[in-house]
């Protein structure tokens, strides 16, 4: 989620519970030690975007057929500290499918890993890296011209850019009206990328910038965008509610002000995409799952779970999320934020139900459609199947 901030945490929301559609999945399972995933990428260039963000561009990894990507999808990236892992998502800013593999980085304060990114990292130095994930995203249609509304707020613009770039390029009749939202002129991120963008396709891409800590011309572009304000943008055209297609990428206040104003607005729910960040939650994360050390911690479930091609059987203990259970057993299980918020553990539930605690990461059709988050699924029957692959 440049990208998605340096550090994600959830706020609270009732909890959700997934019961799996109606089919089966037979139970096989594999002792084969496998690797976790990640890939080394070499830093291929490094450009400082706004005094507190940076540009990384990686060199095109040799298998690139692992590295094409879906606009809006992102990069996990770890480093080690002090034997410390940290993990973070950082959303792709490059035209889909085989556009330049780059990311935006800004820096958050205390953040562990945008701090080293924006102030150490160096070209030719090399970050592990999950191939591309994500499913802020949708299907294009060439032969289809498209009204898209489209809000970004701050580090939100990353994947923002690479669904406007694809969008403009792949679907020549459309035409997308964009809300950037920002502090100050000085820290908007990806400013020249989305002049030279709206410079090649006059007529098709509009931009209005609201500026929070600035006076503008403008009174509705000026100002903390309130759901009064968001209502005028929206009566004013700046903000239009009928569009086909809507994306929303900000902190998850804004994003569900905005929603609400459209939908209230007559925007169809079922057209809107959304994609959360924030930066609440500093340094470090677990990156392994809880080890049981105590024979007494009951196990509660068993299960299996199919990622890259292959079924696994794990044990469910008491305290586990679904992730923590595969991940015992599968190392290579994806995760980011462990806060339900950026989506990277998302799998299918093929058999059994679970409770998610927070869900900010996943749509409504997604759910519908028997998508978890392993991160914070508790299973509530006594088997379980999840497919990553799904």
């Amino acid at each position: 989620m440049t990208s998605s901030p340096d550090t994600s945490s959830p706020r609270t929301s009732s909890p959700d519970t997934v019961t799996s559609p109606d089919t089966t999945s037979s139970d096989k399972s594999s002792a084969d030690t496998v690797p976790d995933g990640f890939h080394s990428l070499t830093v291929e260039q490094i450009e400082h975007d706004t005094p507190d963000s940076v540009v990384v561009t990686f060199a095109p990894p040799e298998r690139r057929e692992l590295w094409s990507f879906q606009h809006g999808q992102h990069l996990v990236l770890r480093r080690h500290v002090d034997g410390t892992e940290i993990r973070r998502s950082y959303s792709i800013c490059s035209p889909a499918p085989d556009g330049p593999l780059r990311v935006s980085i800004k820096r958050v304060p205390g953040g562990a890993m945008s701090t080293w990114a924006t102030t150490e990292l160096r070209t030719g130095d090399t970050i592990d890296a999950l191939p591309p994930s994500g499913h802020f995203s949708h299907d294009l249609d060439a032969a289809t011209g498209r009204r898209y509304t489209v809000l970004a707020a701050g580090s939100g613009i990353t994947p923002i850019l690479s669904i406007v770039a694809t969008v403009l390029r792949d679907e020549p009749e459309s035409s997308v009206r964009l809300l950037y939202v920002n502090r100050t002129s000085a820290s908007t991120m990806l400013l020249e990328a989305l002049e030279d963008l709206r410079d090649r396709h006059l007529g098709r891409l509009e931009i209005a910038y609201v500026f929070t800590r600035e006076q503008s011309e403008a009174e509705l572009l000026g100002g903390r965008p309130d759901r009064a304000r968001l209502d005028a943008l929206i009566d004013a055209g700046l903000f239009p509610a009928d569009a086909d297609q809507v994306f929303l990428c900000g902190p998850i206040d804004l994003v569900t002000l905005a929603q609400e104003s459209l939908v209230a607005a007559g925007t169809d729910p079922d057209r809107i995409h959304r994609e959360l960040f924030s930066a609440e939650q500093l340094g470090s994360i677990r990156s392994d799952a809880p080890q049981v050390v105590d024979d007494s911690v009951p196990i509660i479930a068993s299960g299996t779970a199919t990622l890259h091609g292959r079924d696994t059987a794990f044990d469910v203990y008491e305290g586990d999320s679904v992730l923590d259970a595969v991940q015992r057993v599968r190392p290579d299980a994806p995760f980011s934020c462990r806060s339900g918020v950026c989506s990277t553990c998302q799998a299918r539930l093929v058999d059994g139900a679970v409770d998610m605690a927070v869900n900010y990461g996943l749509e409504p059709r997604d759910v519908e459609r028997g998508m978890v988050l392993t991160c914070q699924s508790r299973v509530t029957t006594s088997r379980v199947v999840v497919d990553y692959d799904g």
